[in-house]
């Protein structure tokens, strides 16, 4: 609140009124005023209801209509246009907020303005006040609800104003002139590796962008969200891991002690280059700017995390998994592995699968990695379907808790992972080839593996590809690198910490 004599305030409202004009002085004077408090000569304050200000047309604003007054001269064209600039933008946010940007108070923003033009303008003249508005909102309307970003939390805690950020760059990197002009004029890099050669090389994504695409992709894949994340800053990295450690022993008085040491393996990250296609409506109206970013970004995202899940999971090595040896096959290729619980012959089906099988899994678990990371991962329909079905078969559930009750995925007080990728209940089969065999994983994944993230994303769009042209579509391409390794997954003597269940042969 600023505090001002009647002098002041009368001066101050002069020089609005001399620029806003008559008609719209009530409304630049009710801001004005709801900032400032009135004070008389010796500091008091005073109700402004009880005093009478005199304010008239200035003669200079007649003088500054015919081109005679020389402070009006002086003010010259470029005042005339950063006024009009305020006026756009005031008029702009107004049909804004009446077509539906809730989010995004007016009044609120317009009073702040005020304020920190008075700040800004203790001494108010002629030259007069700015009172424009950044708004990073401007042209944003939403069409229905978000799909992808409304699932995440993102650092600026409006995952709306996100989404719509994410399609003025899109949306500038397909050429739309004024969403290139909005991203200038924030500092948000639209060039592409090759100069105008967006197919050639792609956008990069900007740092503000790839945190979003990465909290997507951790918010759909299982893989990135358990794993060890390795951040990589170059193609390849090696990270040392201890195989042995020192060994302490009893020795007699006077006698030497035996030296051990202590060895180490080196665990290799290799990015692999991961793209995806998917295609979008060609709508780059200014109406379409949020869902534009809110599926870029969620098609991109799941299309990556879906492949990552499949490479962690299911990786046999070939090229399908960019030769990445997921932990289902790294488990099983380790010869009478200590972390594989193998159910009875003749239960090679998930139906016959009984609770005695997964306390048997869960004993197979080292102590060291029965940590509050670890968890069980399976598949939705085996979770339903088989262990929900033996743990309520056994009791303890009310009528009402199974009815009402809505809970996180749970199983003896472990946390249980949906991994869409692995066997589901109809597929797990003991008689069929990996990895079906294998319907549950029980650890810690943080310990037993290594997600090499290289954090270099790209974004390319293309009118032409994919039949997009006749289709009136643009076809997305984004790209991604990284690496998986299962450092540690057992041997035939010691469980690792991540252990297995494996269905028997068929009677």
């Amino acid at each position: 609140m600023h505090k001002k004599t009647m002098p002041e305030i009368q001066k101050d409202l002069q020089v609005l009124l001399d620029e806003s004009g008559a008609e719209d002085f009530p409304r630049v004077k009710a801001l004005y005023l709801k900032d400032v408090q009135i004070m008389d000569s010796e500091g008091n304050p005073i109700d402004p209801d009880s005093i009478d200000m005199s304010i008239e047309v200035a003669p200079a604003a007649e003088k500054m209509e015919h081109e005679e007054d020389e402070d009006a001269k002086a003010m010259g064209e470029d005042e005339e246009e950063e006024k009009a600039m305020a006026d756009d933008e005031e008029e702009k946010a107004e049909e804004d907020e009446e077509e539906g940007s809730k989010s995004f108070d007016i009044e609120a923003a317009v009073s702040e303005a005020v304020t920190k033009a008075l700040a800004a303008n203790k001494n108010v003249k002629s030259k007069g006040l700015d009172m424009r508005i950044n708004n990073d909102r401007d042209g944003m309307v939403r069409w229905g609800s978000l799909k992808h970003m409304s699932q995440i939390k993102v650092a600026s805690g409006d995952p709306e104003l996100e989404a719509y950020k994410f399609g003025r760059w899109a949306a500038a990197c397909m050429g739309h002139k004024k969403s290139m002009d909005w991203c200038a004029n924030r500092g948000i890099e639209t060039k592409a590796h090759l100069e105008s050669v967006n197919s050639a090389g792609g956008f990069l994504v900007p740092e503000q962008f790839a945190d979003t695409l990465i909290s997507l992709r951790e918010e759909y894949g299982v893989l990135r969200r358990n794993a060890k994340i390795e951040p990589m800053t170059s193609d390849t990295k090696r990270i040392p891991k201890r195989s042995a450690t020192l060994t302490a022993s009893f020795v007699g008085e006077a006698t030497a002690g035996s030296e051990t040491t202590q060895t180490f393996q080196q665990v290799n990250l290799v990015a692999k280059k991961l793209m995806v296609l998917t295609t979008i409506s060609n709508e780059l109206n200014e109406d379409s700017l949020i869902n534009l970013g809110d599926s870029v970004a969620g098609e991109v995202a799941y299309s990556f995390a879906l492949k990552e899940d499949e490479c962690g999971f299911l990786g046999d090595g070939s090229s399908t998994f960019g030769n990445i040896v997921g932990i289902i096959n790294g488990i099983n290729n380790v010869s009478s592995n200590a972390g594989i619980f193998t159910t009875a012959t003749g239960t090679d089906d998930t139906t016959e699968i009984g609770i005695g099988d997964l306390h048997s899994l869960m004993a197979l678990l080292p102590a060291y990695a029965d940590t509050p990371r670890a968890k069980f991962y399976m598949h939705k329909s085996i979770f339903h379907g088989v262990a929900e079905k033996l743990v309520t078969a056994a009791g303890g559930s009310t009528r009402g808790e199974l009815l009402n009750e809505k809970y996180s995925p749970n199983l003896f007080g472990y946390p249980v992972e949906f991994t869409q990728v692995m066997p589901t209940f109809s597929t797990a089969d003991g008689d069929s080839a990996m990895p079906l065999k294998y319907p549950i994983i029980f650890g810690d994944m943080a310990l037993a593996t290594c997600f090499g993230d290289r954090r270099s994303n790209t974004i390319s769009f293309s009118d032409s590809a994919l039949n997009a042209f006749e289709q009136d579509e643009i076809v997305v391409r984004g790209t991604e690198r990284f690496d998986f390794n299962l450092h540690s997954p057992g041997t035939s003597s010691e469980a690792g910490p991540l252990v297995a269940m494996k269905l028997g042969p068929a009677s």
